[in-house]
């Protein structure tokens, strides 16, 4: 399979312009100042697009956009009703089965991640069991196909873990398959070699509720049709060590005998103790489920949450687990191919009310119920993310501060500010709370990314010259100072979260337990305490320099944790070290302006496939999409680089694939959930961060300045920064 993978990117290696002289660059496209009416042009197409973001506010001044994973998430979803005994419409299910056919790729398998996607075993697996419980024979052309596929990959018992669980749960596996994951680990104290605090907010959330579920080992019985025994090579029932020994790796084989007698001695733990380890996991869980998002805000901890309530013997009009559904439901977006081919600025949204997010694939597999309407549920939502992004494209687009969508933006996002504790508080006790979190419910967690891009975004709105809202600001920044880590970056959503030999444990199959310092993280903020009258000598910025300076691939290349990928993480870098006052013409700066002209696609734009993470050789390589693009172009006219060839090349690759409604189309998934496991496609980005380089562009090729150099302080002046004392005494 490597190999297939691999000759599938070399044709998209192969375009690279990297190697031609200057007039064979000239010959694959005029640059832009050389093309009559361009510059008009150009200033047409940001009218264009910024008419369109508007159009799709929220009149409550948010916007949201659909937020897609992979086919795991409506499959957990049909999996988790059949769990709870709730039946699913007969419209809902076709909706699901509509989305679930069309993500099928040709050899019968499902991707991670759409468009140059290949088939993952676990995927498949789930999208094969969630079709058997939907009704779908198993000698239908596209099950055959799929089964022939997990067959190939070596059967269903090669799944991941959370799989392997999935499986246990419904009696597929045996509950023994899965890892050891006694529920007594909630007691043990922080000092020993596993702790909840030591991993992720997102991996403890759904954790706990698990662990409350090995506990119990639950299993819904499926009816013999519904069940997936064809998937395996040997019977489930004969299965028992699914974790092997791997050479040369002690550690992590430590930990897989660590887990075998865990299995083993398990069932002598005094009574007691466990008793009151359920307890205490009952209540862990319970006291993150009182918010309107649900637990954790994402979509496999609330699915826990409410299944391990369940068996625990709640009620049905329990409260929390009426939130806990509740939260779920919301996370259903429903698509109509009607919508598809029309304007987007007057037509129904995908979700009652909730989202800005239009109707925009139409399945080909209409035929299912005559209409070809589908529906997905999301990991998550965005509203946060997608409005302080689309109030800094629209802002650098040259709309004013004083437009009603930017106050109504400004007030919206003001009013979604966390200041109560949350778990980061375990890490900085004695900070004041300030952030803001991802989701329109979130507020045990806040999260680094999410924070700094809002302030910027309030920033560029000009929110620090308005009195009422510079207190804050402050109180984010505060915030952001605070969440540093002691290696010098930023990490998401907690401070020193890199222990990093927890991912050899059998339960770290994805190798995403923890939450460690990233670089475009660290960008990120590096760029906000900048834009707030900090420089490059100031203590933090100078040790998150130097944090990113160590990260550098020998590329000239920062990987990208949080977007795809490399492409991603240097735009962030870049962003941040212009702003910061660093010399854009250091040598390890050109070579990160290097490596990405060496990108550039012949047809003028960037991509950067997922496959990157699991193949570092195709960093930089994949087919031109508009956010990659805009992400390009902001990083080179960071570094300065306004008028380079490249740059003027890109303008054009985005100027030419605008739409007649004045956006974008981009079906690939340029977002990243975990590298290697789970990607995501904000539908968002196709409109807003292609505005973003198109105002920033237009504004600097006429000698202007951008709106975030125009409203970059000088210094922090009388902001009350409680941290800096704390900074000053080390």
């Amino acid at each position: 399979m490597a190999k297939g993978i691999l000759n599938k990117f070399a044709v998209i290696a192969g375009n690279k312009n990297a190697g031609l002289t200057a007039e064979e660059e000239c010959t694959v496209v005029a640059p832009i100042k050389e093309v009559s009416g361009k510059a008009v042009h150009c200033r047409q197409a940001v009218k264009m697009a910024e008419e369109y973001l508007l159009a799709l506010q929220n009149p409550e001044g948010y916007w949201v956009f659909e937020l897609e994973a992979d086919v795991t998430i409506p499959s957990e979803y049909i999996m988790l009703q059949r769990f709870l005994g709730r039946e699913i419409s007969l419209e809902l299910r076709m909706r699901l089965e509509n989305y679930l056919l069309d993500r099928q790729l040709p050899d019968g398998g499902w991707p991670l991640y759409a468009v140059d996607g290949f088939a993952n075993i676990s995927a498949t697996v789930k999208a094969y069991l969630a079709l058997k419980v939907l009704g779908h024979s198993p000698q239908a052309p596209h099950m055959i196909r799929a089964r022939i596929m997990v067959l190939s990959l070596g059967g269903a018992a090669r799944c991941n873990v959370f799989t392997r669980i999935l499986l246990a749960l419904f009696g597929q596996l045996p509950w023994h398959t899965p890892p050891a994951m006694p529920v007594e680990i909630v007691l043990l104290p922080q000092r020993f070699f596993f702790h909840l605090s030591k991993v992720s907010y997102w991996s403890r959330t759904v954790i706990v509720p698990m662990l409350l579920l090995y506990a119990k080992q639950p299993v819904c019985r499926l009816r013999p049709e519904e069940g997936i025994p064809e998937l395996f090579n040997t019977p489930p029932d004969k299965l028992r060590n699914l974790d092997g020994f791997q050479s040369g790796r002690w550690r992590k084989n430590a930990f897989i005998i660590i887990d075998r007698l865990l299995k083993r001695f398990n069932r002598f733990i005094p009574s007691a103790i466990h008793r009151k380890a359920m307890a205490e996991a009952e209540h862990w869980t319970r006291s993150r489920m009182q918010g309107s998002g649900g637990i954790g805000a994402i979509f496999p901890a609330m699915a826990y949450a409410v299944m391990a309530l369940r068996v625990l013997g709640c009620r049905e009009d329990d409260p929390d687990y009426v939130r806990g559904m509740q939260a779920i439901d919301d996370l259903l977006q429903h698509r109509t191919p009607q919508e598809a081919d029309s304007p987007r600025t007057g037509g129904p949204c995908i979700d009652s009310g909730t989202s800005a997010a239009f109707a925009f694939d139409p399945s080909p597999h209409a035929a299912a119920d005559g209409r070809g309407n589908s529906s997905i549920c999301q990991p998550c939502n965005s509203p946060i993310w997608d409005t302080c992004l689309s109030l800094s494209a629209l802002m650098e687009a040259g709309m004013p501060a004083s437009h009603p969508a930017a106050k109504q933006a400004v007030e919206w996002l003001l009013s979604q500010q966390i200041f109560s504790p949350g778990d980061w508080s375990l890490k900085a006790p004695d900070l004041e709370g300030g952030g803001w979190a991802f989701q329109f419910e979130n507020t045990l967690y806040p999260d680094l990314d999410d924070t700094s891009k809002v302030i910027m975004s309030l920033l560029r709105a000009g929110a620090l010259e308005n009195g009422l809202y510079r207190d804050r600001v402050a109180r984010g920044v505060n915030w952001v100072l605070g969440m540093q880590s002691s290696d010098g970056g930023w990490a998401a959503f907690d401070i020193d979260n890199n222990y990093h030999y927890l991912n050899d444990i059998p339960f770290a199959d994805h190798g995403a337990l923890l939450d460690p310092s990233t670089s475009d993280l660290t960008g990120r903020c590096i760029e906000l305490l900048s834009m707030v009258g900090f420089d490059r000598t100031f203590p933090p910025i100078a040790q998150g320099i130097g944090f990113l300076r160590s990260k550098q691939e020998g590329s000239g290349a920062w990987f990208g944790r949080w977007g795809v990928n490399y492409i991603y993480g240097t735009w962030s870098v870049l962003s941040g070290l212009r702003q910061a006052g660093e010399d854009m013409q250091q040598p390890y700066i050109r070579r990160a302006v290097g490596w990405l002209t060496s990108c550039q696609n012949h047809d003028g734009g960037w991509g950067e496939t997922c496959y990157s993470y699991d193949d570092p050789s195709l960093a930089g390589q994949g087919e031109s999409t508009p956010s990659q693009t805009a992400w390009s172009l902001l990083g080179l006219m960071a570094a300065g680089d306004v008028h380079s060839l490249a740059v003027r090349r890109g303008v054009r690759y985005l100027l030419d694939h605008q739409n007649q409604w004045g956006t974008w189309e981009e079906k690939h998934f340029t977002g990243t959930g975990f590298p290697r496991v789970f990607y995501l496609r904000y539908h968002g980005y196709r409109h807003y961060f292609p505005l973003w380089a198109l105002g920033v562009y237009s504004r600097l090729s006429s000698g202007q300045k951008t709106r975030q150099e125009e409203r970059r302080h000088s210094s922090p002046g009388d902001l009350h920064l409680p941290w800096l004392e704390r900074i000053g005494r080390r």
